[in-house]
């Protein structure tokens, strides 16, 4: 006789991954993901279509301008952390903070919420693992693998665990602010209601009187939870992962002469 998984379960999951009955928070995944695809076709073709008319050399304005300041702060964050030679990654550091960024704030928005959803953190540090030993492999190599057996061949079995470390510190991190966070709120949000409903209750009976001194304090933890601890974590996994991956690269001879600063070199030739 052959059981059915139960709902909420991993082997009900994996049973049902090619069907609609996903997690809501993929949803808000694959949204936010439409977003930052469309933003960027439109900067593309309005970049493009400046190209072509001649008008590049201008100043940007309107929209093309913040997508023109956007780059440029990841362009400065690429190359102050890893490298003016490393620019190549600007791409990837643009999508990287646009999508967690607007993942740890989407919440604001009555939809689920992505980044306190164990997917979300693990695949952006999968994906940095990833970059982190393909550019290790392609810097040294065959040599890439004596790494394992160092200083001895008896260390090798706590290298091998310990490579998975940025995996599961990274994802934990993100996981954990995240969690306390929507904690920290709904505990919150739980003791007004109950302050709330006992002052107000004895004068109306209406249901508004629950959520009569929650306004103002929630907002205020939203904005913070959401803004400003959500731009921070973006800050601190984008950092993080530039070092790690820069780390893994060859070290530049000299960046004074590279070729973010070739305006300094030319204006002191002239």
């Amino acid at each position: 006789m052959i059981y059915a998984a139960e709902p909420g379960t991993y082997q009900y999951r994996l049973e049902n991954m090619f069907s609609w009955n996903v997690d809501a928070p993929l949803y808000s995944s694959l949204l936010v993901m439409l977003i930052v695809l469309i933003l960027a076709i439109v900067l593309g073709a309005m970049a493009r279509s400046g190209y072509k008319k001649k008008t590049y050399l201008q100043r940007p304005h309107g929209f093309l301008f913040f997508g023109e300041m956007y780059y440029g702060i990841c362009d400065n964050f690429v190359a102050t952390r890893m490298g003016y030679t490393r620019r190549s990654y600007t791409g990837y550091f643009m999508c990287l903070f646009a999508y967690l960024f607007l993942s740890f704030i989407w919440g604001v928005t009555g939809l689920p919420s992505i980044i306190d959803w164990l997917a979300a953190p693990l695949t952006l540090s999968i994906i940095m693992f990833i970059l982190i030993q393909y550019n290790a492999i392609k810097t040294n190599h065959w040599h890439y693998f004596h790494r394992f057996i160092e200083p001895f061949a008896i260390f090798l079995p706590i290298n091998l665990l310990t490579m998975w470390t940025p995996i599961i510190s990274t994802a934990m991190r993100m996981l954990g602010n995240a969690l306390s966070g929507t904690i920290i709120i709904g505990l919150v949000q739980w003791a007004l209601s109950n302050a709330s409903s006992a002052i107000l209750s004895s004068l109306s009976t209406s249901g508004w009187t629950s959520i009569f001194l929650a306004p103002i304090p929630m907002g205020i933890l939203n904005i913070y939870f959401s803004l400003f601890s959500g731009f921070v974590q973006t800050l601190v996994f984008a950092t993080l992962s530039a070092l790690w991956i820069a780390q893994e690269m060859p070290a530049e001879d000299d960046p004074a002469l590279s070729e973010a600063p070739r305006a300094v070199v030319e204006n002191k030739e002239a």
